[in-house]
């Protein structure tokens, strides 16, 4: 179902193209999730700016950052990381999966999927965790992908607590 598709390292090149994909995304896949200030906020081309300098000056940092590429037209990004979550300090943790919507229900999920633990693995983890927030459909997606629901955490943004599901994957 897949068409002709490349993953690529983030880098100089392409940092202002994963913010944008980042921004829409978001835009698209929390919407009546998230409050609309905030997803209107971070589209804005101030916000994205900010968001290219801050990608731009980590880009060495301990993150994995990735675009996929569909015939030419990024679709969407993925960035892998030492886990954020302190109770899964042993684990890698995929911390972005996002496609634009067109590209959804495709296969390009399990494109990047398959690719963060590829790159966790290649970090020395053995397993795995990711945190999907409440409402989100992608949460099916990663019960499908074998994950284990360990536990339900607030997940705060501006004016907004929400509340994100943590998968558990173990021997990726």
């Amino acid at each position: 179902m897949c068409m002709n598709y490349r993953v690529e390292q983030l880098n100089e090149k392409n940092v202002g193209d994963y913010a944008r994909i980042n921004a829409l995304s978001w835009k698209q896949s929390y919407k009546g999730i998230v409050n609309d200030e905030f997803l209107d906020l971070i589209n804005t081309e101030e916000e994205i700016n900010k968001t290219i300098e801050k990608l731009k000056s980590s880009l060495d940092d301990n993150s994995k950052r990735f675009l996929i590429k569909v015939n030419d037209r990024y679709a969407g990004i993925l960035r892998v990381r030492k886990t954020k979550y302190p109770e899964y300090n042993h684990c890698g943790e995929l911390g972005a999966l996002y496609l634009l919507d067109e590209f959804k229900g495709k296969g390009y999920g399990k494109i990047l999927f398959n690719k963060a633990v590829e790159e966790l693995k290649k970090m020395g983890y053995t397993s795995m965790i990711i945190g999907c927030l409440v409402g989100n459909p992608t949460n099916n997606f990663y019960k499908h992908m074998g994950g284990i629901l360990v536990c339900t955490n607030d997940f705060s943004i501006p004016n907004q607590i929400l509340k994100e599901n943590l998968y558990y994957f173990d021997n990726i």
